[in-house]
């Protein structure tokens, strides 16, 4: 036996343990790290489940015409969950069903406060059904009862039904066309409109200051709506040969501005 395989023989026999070793402290540092991350998982669930992260502290701003009490009913909020799992953008979807509400943003902090920013609609109309008044917004639809019109434009709609808050009442293409209407006609024809009528066919008809009114005709299509302008322009063309002011006119009828008719009190 030669010296260079005794020494080959004791590097294998000394390898060994060497190796077993380091596997141990493998398996060693493997455990470590997993009962650390157990017990971060446990302080985590600790701390998800203490009461002092439920949702209490709720603060709102921005309302005029809704409660806290009602934004705080459309959140839902569960007495049991925990504030890290509540959703900003559902919670904001919530509130802003509500009719009177045109945005809203919700924001959570901790330990416990949700914080909502309300934007409301303005009333740009008032709804009349037979003696029943609703507030109107810019899309038409309808926001709650009414007190009075105030300086409002009316529209009225004999042939509604029941209006309730969040429905349609009046088209949101038409709504913006009825404003503009109103405000300029005055200074067009120093006349002014008093309130607008819709019946169940979609036919549009104003009632003036001076008593008698003004039949524009269906407004159900893009086509409808857009029959306005030449029809404005057969009125003022009929303002040159009646004094709109004083005349006793019943009513002038639109529908067919190539051929205007105006009937006169009286007159049959």
């Amino acid at each position: 036996m030669t010296v260079s395989t005794v020494e080959k023989r004791r590097r294998r026999t000394t390898a060994v343990p060497a190796k077993r070793a380091a596997s141990s402290r493998g398996w060693i540092w493997a455990v470590v790290q997993i009962a650390a991350l157990a017990g971060e998982i446990f302080i985590v669930l600790f701390l998800l489940a203490q009461p002092a992260f439920r949702p209490q502290q709720v603060q709102v701003s921005g309302l005029r015409h809704l409660t806290a009490a009602q934004v705080r009913s459309a959140l839902g909020l569960p007495g049991d969950r925990n504030i890290f799992f509540l959703s900003q953008a559902d919670l904001g979807q919530r509130v802003q069903a509500l009719p009177w509400v045109r945005s809203a943003a919700v924001s959570l902090a901790l330990p416990d406060r949700v914080s909502v920013a309300v934007t409301e609609w303005k009333p740009s109309a008032v709804l009349q059904v037979g003696e029943a008044t609703y507030y109107v917004n810019d899309l038409g639809v309808v926001l709650d009862p009414a007190a009075e019109a105030g300086g409002l434009p009316v529209i009225n709609r004999p042939d509604f039904g029941q209006a309730r808050a969040g429905q349609h009442a009046v088209g949101a293409e038409l709504l913006p066309m009825l404003l503009q209407l109103r405000s300029g006609f005055s200074g067009a024809y120093r006349v002014s409109l008093m309130s607008f009528q819709l019946d169940r066919r979609e036919v549009l008809s104003a009632q003036t200051d001076r008593g008698w009114s003004i039949i524009f005709g269906q407004m159900v299509t893009s086509a409808d709506r857009a029959s306005l302008e030449p029809k404005l322009a057969a009125l003022r063309a009929l303002s040159a040969r009646f004094d709109l002011t004083s005349s006793p006119i019943q009513y002038v009828n639109l529908e067919n501005p190539g051929a205007p008719a105006v009937q006169l009190r009286g007159h049959k």
